[in-house]
């Protein structure tokens, strides 16, 4: 992944007030599909590149019906593709934008605790004190 995106504020606030109610279904069932952690392992183990699927399940440590399951599910709304080759079936990220979009919340996400780790440090000297 070699892409470099630029995210522009002013930009992201036109495209949110612009954006028709379906769009806004659309990507909440996006989030939903990205809500469940094993769906998120196999994304992690696809940045590696193309997998097989039991490539996937030695990976995540998940049964194949599991990780069949997902995959069926990911290729279903667009966010992996497969290909068959013999007996074999391989999968890939799709959408490169989703990769951008779990860095970019797991991010915020350590962020964030971040800053609770350091109002709670800030409680305690202060308690301490």
């Amino acid at each position: 992944m070699g892409k470099k995106i630029t995210i522009e504020e002013e930009e992201v606030k036109k495209w949110n007030l612009r954006m028709p109610e379906e769009m806004l279904t659309a990507v909440s069932n996006r989030f939903k599909l990205l809500s469940e952690p094993m769906r998120l392992k196999i994304l992690r183990a696809l940045c590696e590149g193309e997998r097989t699927v039991q490539e996937i399940v030695n990976e995540v440590s998940a049964s194949q019906a599991n990780i069949s399951k997902h995959l069926a599910l990911m290729h279903d709304n667009g966010v992996v593709n497969r290909r068959k080759e013999g007996l074999k079936c391989y999968y890939r990220i799709a959408d490169d934008s989703i990769i951008f979009a779990c860095y970019l919340i797991s991010k915020s996400v350590v962020e964030n605790l971040q800053d609770r780790l350091s109002w709670l440090q800030k409680v305690d000297n202060d308690l301490t004190s």
